[in-house]
């Protein structure tokens, strides 16, 4: 292959790149800027919500027997409950807009003179936020008359404060603030690293083939003195670009977004960090130009059995859900990156780029997940030699895909 062909055909397509304008904003203009503005809207705008939520008033049925009680006294401290008492049923609770009832089945005062367990039902619609924040602030304010009421017995029969308390168990996390971040970025971080180097590979993929070939474009390079493996070439290092500009922008913009919303939840800028030693950056960058490498000629191949700018489209969902399924597949519980999964196309990835997020990861395990994305990025580099080596679909005529993976010299 001659370099020279290669790179005129690479530049001319990154010319047509950066002549379309839209396609500007949607790889590198629109990432810089989605999250940041994103990210700070949706903190404000559910801040805004919290304290909707908080100020609301809603009314409360309480069973007589409550009247006059610690439980009255504890729940009239907060002046968003409404109280009044009487007796009710579910279905009065369900002619209420916002209502909660809190209902007891026998006189509280007697069941606390006797000793006894008083049984307290909390009835709510947990289906709307509102009852569903108002019923967690109800069993709060429960939860401490319980405790008091636990303490009043206990000083009664005049026994230790610890009589009741057996055993106090407390949890140590033994993670780093540094392996909080990278667990939190491997939740979604790899599924947007893959989402967006696949949408910068498949629109530049549909524009440099299906649609040159219904700018009847397409015949006239291949009428050229070149090789096919050399228009290959360059319009994959195209598509390449592209996607791993694309990968770049959004990443870099999300970080900048994380950066902001730290700021803004009142936290140090530098205390958002992730624990990935140099060797992990090395796996990481080798790991997404692989993939990168992968989509670049997967979605080229793909696109271009296309004759129409319309039909490509119709192929961008089916090769989404090839990158969706398994991105969310690898955030199931007790999915981990092991000899199986490491083989398993874009769950490997997914996986992989998650472990090293979170600091702890195997190299060979890592290494394999490399191997098999260089394996994978052949054989789709392989297809999309048979496809634009066939004839009929560069023309668009009728495809035989039994000829469609056969040899031919070119």
């Amino acid at each position: 292959m001659r370099t020279k062909i290669i790179s005129a055909i690479f530049r001319k397509e990154i010319k047509e790149v950066l002549r379309d304008k839209r396609m500007l904003y949607l790889i590198i203009l629109l990432p810089f800027f989605l999250y940041p503005v994103l990210f700070t809207l949706i903190g404000k705008v559910g801040q805004s919500q919290q304290e909707k939520l908080s100020s609301q008033t809603i009314e409360i049925l309480l069973s007589p027997e409550l009247q006059g009680t610690a439980i009255e006294d504890a729940l009239a401290q907060s002046e968003e409950l409404k109280m009044s008492f009487r007796e009710f049923d579910r279905s009065t609770i369900d002619t209420m807009s916002n209502g909660i009832g809190i209902k007891l089945d026998a006189p509280f005062d007697q069941t606390m003179q006797n000793k006894g367990t008083a049984s307290i039902q909390i009835l709510a619609d947990q289906s709307k936020d509102l009852l569903k924040f108002r019923s967690r602030q109800i069993r709060t304010v429960l939860q401490g008359v319980n405790q008091n009421l636990l303490k009043a017995r206990i000083d009664e029969a005049g026994l230790n404060p610890e009589f009741a308390a057996p055993l106090a168990i407390s949890q140590v996390d033994l993670a780093s603030d540094e392996q909080q971040a990278g667990k939190a970025l491997a939740s979604f971080l790899p599924m947007i690293i893959l989402m967006f180097i696949f949408i910068g590979c498949i629109y530049i993929a549909i524009d440099i083939t299906a649609g040159e070939k219904e700018r009847k474009t397409l015949q006239t390079i291949f009428t050229a003195p070149v090789k096919v493996s050399e228009i290959i070439a360059g319009k994959f290092a195209a598509v390449f670009t592209v996607g791993i500009l694309s990968a770049f922008m959004n990443i870099l913009s999300l970080m900048v977004a994380m950066m902001i919303q730290v700021k803004f939840m009142g936290g140090e800028v530098g205390s958002f960090a992730i624990s990935i030693d140099p060797m992990g950056w090395f796996w990481l960058c080798l790991i997404i130009f692989l993939i990168t490498v992968f989509l670049a000629a997967l979605t080229l191949a793909v696109v271009l059995l296309a004759n129409s700018y319309k039909e490509a489209q119709s192929y961008v969902s089916p090769l989404m859900m090839l990158i969706i399924i398994p991105a969310v597949m690898s955030q199931m519980p007790g999915m981990e990156l092991n000899s199986s999964t490491a083989m398993i196309p874009m769950l490997n990835i997914s996986l992989a780029i998650g472990a090293i997020l979170k600091g702890g990861f195997s190299t060979a395990l890592v290494g394999m997940v490399a191997g098999m994305a260089l394996l994978y990025a052949v054989i789709a580099l392989f297809f999309a030699s048979m496809t634009f080596g066939n004839e009929n679909v560069v023309t668009g005529e009728k495809i035989n895909f039994k000829s469609l993976f056969s040899f031919r010299k070119s």
